[in-house]
């Protein structure tokens, strides 16, 4: 019933979309350098700061350019502060988000943006609200639209199990021509930062403790490392480095939290209370991060903290570190079942394979470079 119901609304979107073409009222987009831009991110964490090196690359290329991004409201908080962007645009979803539709696209109109770029959008209203918004061009990866590849003025054929990074990149080679590979980016603020220095006094965390994050959630089951591996994992740390353990996650992870808490010693947790800027702040002050394939391991890397990312049955070339620069450690598993079932997939035998050694290894290894990195300073300042 649901893919007949997504071929109905096809059908009148492209209906829709050819009668005001024959009314003239999209007009063709001219061959020209544009220094209007709108960037388009409506979904994910990860997805979002994949964006941050193609936002950069326009920048860089067309100074004086405009960028605006239309995102929804964690791509907002993701993408403040980034001197890159000019200005960010608002989508939400459900009904309120429905009735501010109109004026959300009066607003694009009036900017007069020659130039949409579609990096990722999972809403079909998104596509037909570039399409409203005037562009001269709407470029998009090819096959990525739920069916509305025919809004695209430029349809861009990508390689399969391209990186999210060099995607958005390859999408505005069209305007722009370097390839040179650049590391996402999020912005924070001196205000971000002495929020969580509060916060951690308030824990009774003293300054200059060793602290280390654990994220044992994920948005799906099939990303998650077993829970009483991560308590496993926890208890090691604690005894080998007397550091504090900090777990981190949405609401819908505060009981799994709570489970690892009580069982982990010398640990808090934070699940739930925080937003997605105070979680980010909170990750630039962990001394190491050890994390699911999740939005806040994006995070991590953005912001440099040395991270082990857990990864299967997802693939790390596609969705893991880009150009992380020795700052983190992937481990990744082959999948198992044939053929993997992906999304409906609750039981990730595939991720039973990681194995508390293999993680406390890697763990291991970003502490001793983290030590090293300070001796170095040390002897640095002495000379």
């Amino acid at each position: 019933m649901k893919p007949l119901y997504n071929n109905i609304k096809i059908s009148i979107i492209k209906l829709l979309v050819r009668f005001l073409n024959a009314l003239g009222t999209k007009k063709k987009h001219p061959r020209v350098k544009s220094e209007r831009f709108l960037i388009i991110t409506t979904t994910g964490i990860g997805d979002t700061l994949w964006g941050t090196p193609a936002i950069k690359a326009l920048k860089e290329t067309y100074p004086e350019c405009q960028i605006g991004v239309l995102t929804n409201p964690s791509g907002l908080e993701l993408l403040k502060h980034n001197p890159n962007i000019d200005e960010i645009f608002i989508f939400k979803r459900g009904f309120n988000g429905i009735l501010s539709l109109p004026s959300l696209l009066k607003t694009l109109r009036h900017k007069k943006f020659e130039t949409a770029f579609i990096f990722h959008a999972s809403d079909r209203i998104i596509w037909l609200l570039a399409f409203f918004t005037g562009t001269s061009r709407i470029i998009g990866e090819s096959g990525k639209s739920k069916g509305l590849d025919f809004i695209l003025s430029d349809s861009v054929v990508l390689p399969e199990h391209l990186h999210g990074v060099e995607a958005r990149l390859s999408l505005i080679k069209e305007v722009h021509s370097s390839t040179k590979q650049k590391t996402i980016e999020m912005f924070l603020t001196e205000g971000d930062r002495e929020w969580v220095k509060q916060l951690l006094k308030n824990k009774h965390i003293a300054k200059g403790s060793f602290v280390i994050g654990l994220h044992p959630g994920a948005q799906k089951p099939y990303k998650c490392w077993p829970t009483e591996n991560f308590i496993s994992l926890g208890n090691a740390l604690t005894e080998r480095y007397k550091c504090s353990i900090l777990i981190t996650g949405d609401q819908d992870e505060k009981e799994l939290a709570d489970m690892l808490s009580s069982r982990i010693k010398n640990s808090i947790n934070l699940a739930g209370d925080l937003n997605i800027r105070q979680t980010a702040a909170l990750i630039e002050k962990f001394n190491i991060f050890i994390t699911n394939d999740t939005g806040p391991m994006h995070i991590a890397f953005a912001l440099t903290t040395p991270t082990v990312a857990l990864f299967s049955p997802t693939n790390p070339d596609v969705c893991g570190p880009y150009n992380a620069k020795g700052t983190t450690k992937v481990i990744s598993k082959p999948i198992i079942c044939n053929p993997c079932i992906g999304k409906r997939c609750v039981e990730p035998k595939c991720m039973e394979q990681i194995t508390v050694e293999e993680v406390l290894y890697e763990a291991e290894n970003l502490i001793s470079n983290l030590n090293k990195e300070k001796h170095d300073n040390s002897i640095k300042l002495q000379a």
